[in-house]
């Protein structure tokens, strides 16, 4: 008899986690992480959820939740954004996207600019420098097809290319404009993560860097890099500890219009091509709750997607979850266990 085991983590959306957690119960589970959200996207009320110096703390949650949390045998993670700070009252800070034939302000980070990059790396040192024992940078940290057009932006494709920065054919996909512009994006957002990742161990050496990766990039590269500025094997090289692959199957089954015989077969392809590339540092993220409903997914169903993942894959997130959650974890779980073991 031969067996195999998975280390689990689970992603919770919502900062009402104090006092709630049963650690105990979460590690008879098998649950080993636990991913915090310090972040509240909103253009009106939004904020971090931990002190610091540069941007708005609605309140001091992380602090709160590191004070009673159980570091034996489990860790923390904080899940931060690094883009979408839409309550921001510095709109020079913000980028650009062309659109219906113009340039138009959008209220997310613009990293192209030096300012904006300043606070980001503080920010992120701030966050590195607390009790915790990682941060997962959210799926914010791309540049879009139509993204990074401020003023900051085309200077650094002008400087680059020495010719002019035209918007409408560098968005405009496989002409020469476009395909220099995707390499300087994919080049800038991968140097940016190696800074990030440099300046976070620099102030804690322990801590380790997750970062949220969209489904496509492993199976569909060209179009990672035209859509998001991600090309996974040189994220890999940046130092990243790991890589989170939003492997979504409800998400990925509607977007891709598959069937679920089809959609089955994406699902294991992606998570086979996506270790090739990453190996021991990829978790594979399964989704629990139906995004549009939020109700839960039945059992069953997320179990058949669970044993789709390859053998070599060691950890798996689940999310969203909430605290309510736990029995229907430790059912999945506990099934997923008894059936690792196979007859030689």
């Amino acid at each position: 008899m031969s067996s195999f085991s998975r280390s689990y983590e689970v992603q919770s959306h919502t900062v009402s986690l104090h006092n709630k957690l049963d650690y105990a119960r979460l590690k008879q589970v098998g649950i080993k992480k636990i991913i915090y959200i310090v972040f509240r996207n909103d253009e009106r009320g939004g904020g971090l959820y931990f002190n610091n110096s540069q941007f708005k703390t609605i309140t001091p949650a992380l602090e709160q939740l590191i004070k009673e949390f159980d570091f034996q045998g489990m860790e923390l993670f904080a899940w931060m954004i690094t883009r979408n700070f839409r309550w921001l009252d510095r709109t020079d800070l913000f980028d650009y996207q062309y659109q219906n034939g113009s340039c138009k302000r959008i209220r997310k980070l613009d990293i192209f600019n030096p300012g904006a990059v300043q606070k980001l790396i503080a920010v992120y040192r701030e966050l590195a420098s607390k009790k915790i024992d990682g941060i997962l940078i959210q799926d914010d940290f791309i540049l879009r097809y139509n993204e990074g057009l401020s003023r900051w932006g085309k200077e650094k494709f002008t400087y680059a290319t020495e010719i002019p920065a035209r918007e409408r054919l560098m968005i405009n996909r496989d002409n020469p404009y476009n395909l220099r512009w995707t390499g300087i994006k994919v080049d800038y957002l991968t140097r940016l993560l190696k800074l990030i990742i440099r300046k976070c161990k620099d102030v804690n050496s322990g801590i380790k860097i997750g970062m949220n990766i969209h489904y496509e990039t492993p199976v569909q590269p060209g179009n990672a890099e035209a859509w998001y500025s991600h090309n996974l094997e040189k994220i890999m090289e940046t130092g990243i500890d790991y890589i989170y692959l939003m492997s979504y199957h409800r998400q990925i089954k509607e977007e891709m219009k598959f069937n679920e015989t089809r959609n089955r077969v994406f699902f294991k392809e992606m998570i086979e091509k996506a270790y090739r590339i990453c190996e021991e540092r990829l978790i594979v993220k399964v989704q629990i709750r139906d995004w549009h409903d939020g109700k839960r997914i039945p059992a069953d169903e997320v179990k058949s997607y669970l044993d789709l993942i390859p053998r070599q894959v060691q950890r798996v997130c689940f999310t969203p979850v909430k605290v309510e959650d736990f029995n229907y974890l430790e059912e999945i779980i506990g099934e997923t266990t008894k059936d690792t073991k196979d007859t030689k």
